[in-house]
């Protein structure tokens, strides 16, 4: 399975910022509870078929992968291909399916954030990050996208004031910061800094985070340099 950390690499070229928000690239994902992470919360075993067909699908894969933790990391994995293949229905199946075998595995909520990042849906992008994150999920590349959903979700919420979105802010800059500390040589960090940055209209300093990933051998998307400079000239 290729390394999938850096899931939200592609958003850096893909998505377009554009009035606070930005364009998702997925299709919507499929109707039904399984569409939700988690199942949407529901108890699935105060339903009988459902608790059934549950407790057999889990006796199943622990036998063939020796325990629920491996069997959790296999659907996890089918989940990110599907993913990478922008099939959303089936990625969020498999990573529900991930969660039931294993609810603390990390790998799962960060699948949950990715799918949720790439349908516009911001705020519940972030709840599975940080929950990612509490479960021990610590790769510098996932803070980093951890830090590009929490500004996405303080631009997105027009029920913020002015005082929780710079709140907000702050704490997506300091999971950069984190970010950075443990992988000062990662361009893929700045790069998605400056994207932060170009949302929350810091124009100046997205400026330096292209600079700095730059440096370190990544360029921007032309797409993306030209949103920037037309909020401000590139700084001599």
């Amino acid at each position: 399975m290729p390394r999938r950390l850096s899931i939200l690499v592609l958003a850096f070229f893909a998505l377009v910022p554009g009035a606070g928000v930005f364009e998702a690239k997925a299709q919507p994902l499929g109707a039904g509870i399984d569409q939700e992470a988690m199942y949407g919360g529901m108890d699935r075993a105060a339903d009988p078929r459902l608790k059934a067909a549950d407790e057999e699908f889990i006796a199943g894969v622990t036998r063939e992968f020796g325990s629920r933790e491996a069997a959790s990391e296999k659907w996890v994995d089918q989940g990110f291909v599907f993913y990478f293949q922008d099939n959303y229905a089936k990625s969020m199946r498999r990573f529900n399916q991930a969660w039931l075998l294993n609810p603390e595995n990390p790998d799962v909520f960060h699948g949950f954030a990715v799918v949720y990042h790439d349908e516009g849906r911001n705020c519940d992008a972030r709840d599975m990050i940080v929950r990612a994150l509490d479960l021990g999920l610590d790769d510098p590349m996932v803070m980093a996208d951890a830090g590009r959903i929490y500004t996405l979700c303080a631009v997105s919420d027009k029920k913020l004031d002015d005082k929780a979105q710079a709140s907000a802010f702050a704490v997506s800059d300091g999971l950069y910061e984190q970010a950075t500390a443990a992988a000062p040589q990662e361009a893929y960090i700045y790069g998605s800094w400056a994207t932060a940055c170009y949302w929350r209209g810091d124009y100046a300093r997205a400026w330096e985070m292209v600079a700095a990933s730059r440096e370190l051998g990544q360029e921007p998307s032309d797409r993306f340099l030209k949103l920037l400079k037309k909020k401000m000239r590139e700084p001599r």
